[in-house]
């Protein structure tokens, strides 16, 4: 809506002409941004898109790093300084082509399996567009990809529709409120011990409605967005659809996500203008997923999980909403995805990374993080609790900085009203050998609906002291009104 569109790039791309130097990680929540922008911004442009989260490309994890700096310092010559290093010959697009394992099933990974290809041109792909129509476009460009279309029947994926697959002609389902906690953070920071990444699927997908392929016979080199179109129907006025796509190792048959996107379906026609559903109609949506570029090994299976809750992920509708897939020949439920066709150089040519030497500190406490799911069986409340310890650190100058941070996020198996979320952060700013600078500030904000449920609740809570004395205190009781959520 107009609060977000004066500063939204994609309202008119051709205002950007200056040359631009794009960089993501498949781990961040902005990685599909690049795709967006090398297919559409008509200047000078170059991608670089690796499997790092929220972090630089010379330091994130998961890894492997490059050198960035040395990237960028070429960069900069060409376009600011105007030597003429070659740098605007370099190839349009450079991404690094994850090749998933159960190897990286954990919740901290330091290193994701693959490869760097490059391109000269960009492939032709999907991608997404949210101007006013809110539909996908085709770009044409040089190099070919092929579509791959998926059928969704009765838990499976076929790549022929068959009229004898539509039965039963539909399917409902409600997923348990807790789906999601093995989602990871959907933006990984990107830190060495940040325990951030999705872990195996499975348990999701048993609270999910999924439709399975059989083996690959061949690999893919999946590009770009996956999108997914489905006939859908909701016993409420709200309901929201998040869906996964996940490979099904040959082996162990982990689930390894490999993307996932979410459509809240009162946004159906548009995200500016939602609209409160009619019971039980029948709506086509469809659903993009976000970018990647990843190898599936011949062998493994396609796995498409839909559900009706993603916690934490995902603030709840306000009740429960039963979903309900239709199956039919004229408007089938269709998958399709995007695969390469081996257009492409490979190597690694950024150079090791280097960074300079930073300013000498003293860690007087080490960094630590945990993270616990508890159960509390009898009142079905399931907690998910993060403490980070970000250590404290002494400075040059004899300052002494200390963090500590606490997320707790509860809800009920089965009432999306008893969705809560608190966090509290404590930070210290002292000189051990002065008294008269001794900064600690508090805060605590709690974000619930359970007062109403056409309403958001939030507290905040703010109190700093200095040399022990209450220095600034304030507190904040906020309420918003729900509208189609």
């Amino acid at each position: 809506d107009k609060y977000w569109r004066h500063g939204s790039i994609c309202e008119d791309y051709s205002k950007i002409s200056c040359p631009v130097l794009l960089i993501g990680g498949f781990a961040d929540l902005y990685n599909s941004s690049i795709f967006r922008l090398i297919n559409q911004l008509e200047c000078p442009k170059r991608a670089i898109l690796g499997p790092w989260g929220h972090q630089w490309p010379d330091d994130g994890y998961p890894g492997p790093q490059i050198g960035f700096l040395q990237e960028l310092v070429q960069w900069l010559d060409y376009y600011i300084k105007g030597i003429d290093n070659d740098y605007g010959n370099k190839q349009i697009l450079s991404v690094f082509q994850l090749h998933p394992n159960i190897d990286e099933l954990h919740s901290i990974v330091k290193e994701r399996k693959g490869k760097w290809i490059h391109f000269n041109s960009l492939p032709s792909y999907p991608y997404e567009h949210f101007q006013r129509n809110d539909h996908l476009i085709y770009k044409n460009q040089q190099i070919d990809t092929k579509q791959i279309q998926y059928y969704l029947s009765f838990q499976r994926l076929t790549t022929e529709f068959n009229l004898n697959d539509l039965n039963p002609k539909k399917i409902s389902f409600l997923s348990p409120q807790e789906t999601g906690l093995s989602s990871g953070n959907l933006l990984e920071w990107g830190n060495i011990d940040s325990p951030d990444h999705p872990t195996d699927q499975r348990e999701d997908d048993g609270r999910s409605l999924c439709f399975e392929s059989l083996p690959l016979n061949h690999d893919y080199e999946l590009f770009g967005f996956p999108t997914v179109k489905l006939n859908l129907s909701s016993n409420s006025q709200n309901g929201l659809i998040y869906v996964r796509l996940c490979m099904i190792e040959e082996k162990s048959s982990s689930s390894i996500l490999i993307s996932r996107g979410i459509l809240n379906l009162t946004h159906y026609k548009s995200h500016e203008h939602p609209q409160p559903l009619n019971i039980d109609e029948i709506y086509n949506v469809e659903v993009t997923l976000s970018g990647v570029c990843v190898c599936l090994p011949t062998g493994c299976r396609l796995r498409l999980s839909l559900s009706t809750s993603y916690w934490p992920t995902v603030w709840p509708s306000s009740q429960l909403s039963t979903l309900t897939i239709h199956f039919n020949e004229i408007s089938p439920c269709i998958l399709t995805l995007t695969c390469l066709n081996d257009q492409y150089l490979t190597g690694d040519d950024f150079g090791f990374p280097e960074i300079c030497q930073g300013i000498p500190i003293k860690y007087l406490r080490n960094s630590s993080i945990t993270r616990f799911r508890i159960l509390d069986e009898i009142n079905e409340l399931i907690t998910l609790k993060i403490n980070e310890d970000n250590g404290s650190i002494e400075y040059p100058d004899g300052l002494i900085w200390d963090e500590t941070l606490e997320s707790i996020y509860e809800i009920k198996k089965n009432d999306p009203q008893s969705a809560r979320i608190e966090i509290k952060r404590y930070l210290k700013y002292y000189f051990q050998d002065q008294s008269s600078i001794k900064v600690e500030i508090e805060t605590k904000s709690i974000m619930f609906s359970q007062q109403s449920p056409s309403t958001f609740q939030i507290i905040h809570q703010l109190n700093v002291h200095n040399k022990d004395q209450l220095f600034f205190k304030n507190d904040w009781d906020l309420t918003f009104p729900r509208f189609c959520n």
